[in-house]
Formats: C-alpha cells, structure tokens, sequence
C-alpha cells in the first residue's frame, strides 16, 4: 500500500482530534487495530496520562506553595515580633521547600510544552496507521460480502428449485386424488384414505 502523507503540521490544520477519544473510532477500531496500531495506541496512551498527572502534579504543587507562601508570612511575622530564634528553623525549611518546588514547577512546565507536540506526532502516526488499516478492512468486507453474496445465490437457486419440486409434487398428490377420486368414488375413497393415507 502506499504511504499516506500525514504529519503533526497536518492534524493541526485539519483540526484532527485525539482519536483514541472519538466514540466513532473506538466502535470501528477497538476491535480491528493493526500491531502497529496497538503499539501506537499505547505510546499515544501513555503520553495523555503523562500530560494528565504532570498537570494534576503543578496543581498539587502550586497549591502547596501557596500553603508555604502563607507560612513564611506567619512565621517572618512572628520571627519579627518576638526576635524568638525558634521560628528560624521552620522558616529556613519553608523556604527550602519553595525553592525545591520552583525548581519542580519550572521542569514540569517544560514537559508540558513540550507534550502537545509529541501528542500531535502520535495521533499524526495513528491516523496514517488508521487510514491503511481502514483500507484493508474495506478490502477485506468487500471480498466477505461478496463471497455472502455468493452463498445467498447459491442458497436463493437451491430455494427455487425446492419450490418448484414441491409446487410438482403437490399438483402430482391432487391429479392422483383426483384420478383416484373418478374411479372408485367417494364413499370407497374415504375408506381407503382411512386405511392407506399416511398422516391423515
């Protein structure tokens, strides 16, 4: 098969969703993935929920910083009031931890940046994996059909040859009846039926 030219640059154009996501794509293809399209799957898998615990992580972080923030003020507050020494360590720790939470905030933002990007690459890579596969299943339903088209005019001939056998058969039980019927009477025909007629 050909290749198909897809590329992040296209799936922004197009607008093209993340297509693990779309119902249409689960019901047509969750069942019918290609391996390739499996491995791609679960790179794109794994980049979303990396995105999604790195962004639940800033939340949690920025949250935390803002309880620091809070009590570095009580504490210089406190520290400036009563000159008491005691609040120096907890202040001291405080401070620490903000600077290691900077440092945390600023890598993750960088991660996040740079995600959308390779998001976008392996939905572009899915897509074209999606396109080929889409293909192959078109190939391969047209072939079933046709070989069920086959079937049903194999079956529909055997159906009519059937009707026809039992349509002669049925006008040959009445012309025998019936001759039957002429000859001996029907008084005596009852009796015969009676005696010699299978399932009466």
């Amino acid at each position: 098969m050909k290749d198909v030219h897809i590329d992040d640059e296209y799936i922004k154009k197009n607008k093209i969703p993340i297509l693990i996501y779309t119902p249409e794509w689960i019901q047509l293809f969750s069942n019918f993935k290609s391996r390739s399209m499996e491995k791609t799957v679960n790179k794109l898998e794994e980049l979303l929920s990396k995105e999604k615990r790195l962004e639940q992580e800033h939340k949690d972080l920025e949250r935390r910083k803002k309880v620091l923030m809070n009590k570095i003020l009580h504490l210089s507050n406190e520290l400036n009031e009563s000159k008491n020494d005691a609040f120096i360590q907890p202040l001291d720790e405080a401070q620490n931890e903000i600077l290691q939470i900077n440092s945390r905030l600023s890598k993750i933002l960088e991660e996040l940046e740079t995600l959308p990007t390779a998001i976008n690459q392996q939905n572009a890579i899915l897509l074209k994996e999606t396109v080929k596969r889409t293909y192959e299943l078109i190939n391969e339903n047209k072939m079933e059909a046709e070989k069920a088209q086959q079937e049903i005019s194999k079956m529909r001939e055997t159906l009519m040859s059937l009707i026809e056998k039992k349509v002669d058969m049925e006008e040959r039980v009445k012309r025998l009846y019936s001759y039957l019927h002429s000859i001996v009477g029907a008084t005596e025909m009852e009796e015969l039926d009676e005696n010699l007629l299978k399932d009466k």
